[in-house]
């Protein structure tokens, strides 16, 4: 059981929110993959994500059918999780413009506001990707985004 991808077989009920586009379905389901790599190998993973409010692990989340993954072909940032709907979560075509990493960055981040991180200047999803490996303690320390990473410090929300 994993998370779905919504190929067509689902309708959000946030507005907007679509099919995920057949070009984009190659690195949605590498970023799924990876993930569950993450999941299995990073203690401080799960642990990170047991800690959010809503207390879940982030291999419980990944193997959640009920969350859905979406496409926003609207959105101006790389994704989104519906407040009114918590468990659909949208990426956007920036997203997937940069690539795969940053797609995993983002369902990452995402799914950590499933898990109940807090948007608004609440840093709590972007940190969960410090806790996957995907960024640097170092930029989270001083503040300076290493463009290696997918992880940015200046992302909140």
């Amino acid at each position: 059981m994993s998370i779905q991808m919504n190929i067509g077989d689902h309708v959000s009920p946030h507005p907007g929110w679509v099919t995920v586009l057949p070009k984009h379905r190659p690195q949605v389901n590498w970023a799924r993959s990876r993930a569950k790599v993450i999941a299995r190998d990073m203690a401080s993973a799960n642990r990170y994500f047991s800690g959010l409010p809503n207390g879940r692990s982030l291999t419980s989340l990944l193997n959640d059918r009920s969350i859905w993954i979406n496409y926003d072909p609207s959105a101006t940032e790389f994704g989104a999780n519906s407040v009114a709907h918590p468990n659909e979560i949208a990426i956007g075509p920036s997203a997937f413009r940069i690539g795969r990493w940053t797609v995993l960055a983002t369902l990452i981040h995402e799914l950590a506001h499933v898990d109940g991180a807090p948007g608004g200047a609440s840093t709590q999803a972007e940190e969960a990707l410090l806790h996957c490996g995907l960024g640097r303690w170092s930029e989270f320390r001083t503040g300076r985004d290493d463009p290696h990473t997918p992880y940015d410090p200046d992302i909140s929300g």
